[in-house]
């Protein structure tokens, strides 16, 4: 029997709890191969999420897959926009060892230089924070994210109020100029908003069980997840990392998008059709709307099972 290939990914991210969880989705499945790791500013400042995100490579015993620092702040911002809903460190205090260094060398050339190979064909690029260095490379290189397979994005509220304003979600907040940039670019893109992950709701008795899973990713998973407080625990970063290797779980339809960044009563919300249309910098992307929350629940648990065997 054939063993198909492992689809190669590139996960743009700003660890942030439930950025881990994802990163150890995607260590976990043997479908997909890690090419890099590349970090932002957003759940917590440049410099923490590039040592969260190495911390959770190496828990996940992916010590080989670099790990770049990239972009400090938004484009457009006065001042940094990060939260405290992952706790001061970004992990909820949860304490993993720190074996490897960050790689030489920024996010976004990492981007291009990924991008411009002979060998991206066939790459997906993840990103689940702020989009700052795929704007970034965008700028420096038009079209580049055009060679990308596919981007899966973590971001907006198409259909749903949003959850840092009542128009806007987090990642498209904090930089929603980025967010446009990369909207616009004419990549193929997927969308994973608020429509998608608020139905991708963690109950306290499945955060439970990981305790009773082999090892320590899922140990680890089970402290993270524990120290969410105040907020839903939804597995908003876990969606488009699944969606890659199982995209039977999604559903959605194919809209025009932008992002309002002008704006300042409303940056960061995502604009659908017409609303798209009239502000005349759109793209087209599936917004995702629909998911088999349950299978997605077992397809973490059994990834978090297969890096404690």
């Amino acid at each position: 029997m054939t063993v198909p290939t492992p689809i190669p990914v590139l996960i743009d991210c700003d660890p942030g709890i439930d950025d881990a969880l994802a990163l150890l989705l995607a260590a976990g499945t043997p479908a997909l191969h890690i090419r890099a790791v590349t970090t932002v500013a957003g759940n917590r400042p440049a410099a923490q999420t590039a040592v969260n995100a190495r911390r959770v490579m190496d828990l996940a015993g992916a010590d080989d897959v670099p790990v770049y620092a990239g972009c400090a702040r938004s484009l457009a911002q006065a001042a940094d926009r990060n939260n405290l809903v992952h706790g001061d460190d970004g992990l909820g205090g949860a304490v993993l060892p720190l074996r490897g260094a960050i790689a030489p060398g920024h996010a976004v050339e990492v981007l291009l230089q990924t991008l411009g190979a002979d060998d991206s064909a066939g790459l997906r690029l993840i990103a689940l924070g702020p989009l700052t260095n795929l704007a970034c490379a965008e700028l420096q290189a038009p079209g580049i994210l055009r060679r990308a397979a596919q981007i899966d994005i973590m971001g907006g509220a198409a259909f749903c109020p949003g959850n840092v304003t009542p128009q806007a979600e987090f990642n498209f907040w904090a930089d929603p100029l980025a967010a446009q940039i990369v909207l616009a670019s004419g990549a193929r893109l997927r969308i994973f908003g608020l429509d998608v992950t608020n139905q991708a709701r963690m109950s306290a008795e499945w955060i439970h069980s990981l305790a009773a899973l082999p090892g320590a990713a899922a140990a680890a998973a089970h402290t993270m997840l524990r120290a969410y407080s105040g907020v839903d625990p939804l597995l908003h970063d876990v969606c488009p990392v699944a969606a890659v290797f199982a995209p039977e779980l999604f559903g959605g339809s194919r809209h025009r998008v932008g992002v309002e960044w002008r704006d300042r009563t409303a940056e960061g919300r995502l604009l659908v059709d017409e609303a798209a249309s009239a502000s005349g910098e759109s793209g087209e992307a599936d917004v995702i709307t629909r998911v088999d929350a349950p299978a997605l629940l077992a397809r973490v648990a059994g990834a978090l099972r297969r890096l404690g065997e």
